[in-house]
């Protein structure tokens, strides 16, 4: 390849990184507003949802139940599933949800507040290093 090639490539690749790195600091700035302004409960596994993909794989997402501070009982599928149960029926997790609509609720653990901010940060690292290294070849 070409030098102009080169930097073509490389800077589109560059430009991904760039619009990950973005997506992902969005993201984390949301997951953190959640985080600082919901309240926080124990919840208990219920059970396991096992849902399959199109390609015939699937995951398990965790049922939980929690109580809000009203007394309201409140039930939610996590976002985050796996392709094993990482928890078992009637394990106590910790929940954080949102005070005015308990319904947005999550287990609060790192994958399921940061995951997703987490994935496109690193992708975002690799496109730019990436886009960098051709673009200088």
């Amino acid at each position: 390849m070409n030098k102009k090639s080169n930097r073509i490539g490389g800077s589109i690749f560059a430009i991904i990184g760039l619009l990950l790195m973005i997506g992902a600091w969005i993201l984390f700035q949301n997951d953190q507003k959640f985080a600082k302004e919901a309240a926080s409960a124990t919840g208990t596994v219920v059970e396991s949802v096992y849902v399959k993909s199109r390609k015939g794989k699937g995951s398990y997402y965790p049922v939980v139940e929690f109580q809000t501070a009203e007394g309201k009982r409140m039930t939610f599928r996590s976002d985050t599933g796996r392709g094993r149960p990482d928890y078992e029926n009637g394990e106590q997790v910790p929940i954080l949800y949102e005070k005015q609509n308990p319904a947005n609720a999550k287990i609060a653990g790192f994958w399921e507040l940061w995951g997703l901010s987490a994935v496109l940060a690193v992708f975002g690292l690799i496109f730019m290093g990436v886009g960098l290294k051709i673009s200088r070849s």
